[in-house]
């Protein structure tokens, strides 16, 4: 059984491109088509058996022992902001899963790039929460979330929208919720142009899914964009500077992986 302690971070550099959502016209989130839509289910023997081959995998399931910290970069994890300080975000591995434990609030990214990946259709993600961040939600403008996977699009830098954010390529923010929409794209306070978030499902606190989604059909439905750029950097992040309970949360993932 996974456990947690509870940990937090706060948030440096281009993290600041998860802190806040609008909804277009009232400020939650973005009236844009809901068919791209994503499959969150439990994983069954044959789960990852299909006839789409893995092109990247992130696996998070083969730990040895060890230090955790030295395992995560020997797979080109870059610790960033809070996630680098172990008081505030502990990092573990139980039950054959990377556990991410926010102590208190904060804000921490695992990034792993730079990648080059032209040919992909799908991102599968293998993860579960242990305690959610109490009161996130982005409809009610908590914007805060326990676990979220960033998959960056290219090398163009588009603008955040302000001078404090840095210029990032797209991106797409994947992320378990309680509260909020399935499937629909929410806009940041900045990043609007070039980054959306979208809660693929809701598991129960200790159980595990299977979320997969079409990141082709997303990234043309939410940029507006004929052209298709690889697949650039893939990302972890916890965000919990605005919740309750002291910023505590917990969660899991096993593997991240793109699909042809």
């Amino acid at each position: 059984m996974h456990r947690y302690v509870l940990a937090t971070t706060v948030m440096v550099g281009f993290l600041i491109l998860c802190t806040e959502t609008i909804v277009e016209g009232t400020g939650a989130k973005v009236s844009e088509p809901l068919s791209v839509g994503t499959t969150s289910e439990k994983p069954g023997p044959s789960e990852r058996k299909g006839s789409s081959q893995v092109v990247h995998t992130l696996n998070l399931s083969d730990y040895a022992g060890n230090s955790v910290d030295e395992w995560l970069q020997s797979k080109g994890l870059k610790f960033e902001a809070d996630a680098a300080n172990r008081d505030m975000l502990n990092l573990s591995v139980s039950d054959g899963a990377l556990t991410l434990e926010a102590r208190e609030a904060l804000r921490g990214i695992l990034r792993q790039n730079p990648l080059h990946l032209k040919r992909y259709s799908k991102v599968r993600i293998e993860w579960g929460v242990l305690k959610y961040p109490k009161g996130a939600s982005y409809e009610k403008d908590v914007r805060n979330e326990s676990i979220m996977v960033l998959v960056f699009f290219g090398e163009e830098k588009i603008s955040s929208g302000h001078f404090i954010s840095p210029d990032l390529p797209y991106f797409i923010g994947f992320y378990l919720c309680q509260d909020d929409q399935l499937n629909v794209p929410y806009k940041g306070k900045y990043y609007q142009e070039g980054g959306r978030y979208v809660c693929v499902g809701s598991p129960q606190p200790g159980e595990t899914v299977v979320s997969e989604f079409d990141l082709v059909q997303a990234f043309h439905t939410y940029f507006d964009k004929s052209d298709l750029p690889p697949i650039s950097g893939i990302a972890l992040e916890v965000d919990t500077t605005s919740s309750g309970d002291g910023g505590t949360a917990a969660a899991f993932v096993k593997r991240v992986e793109i699909l042809e």
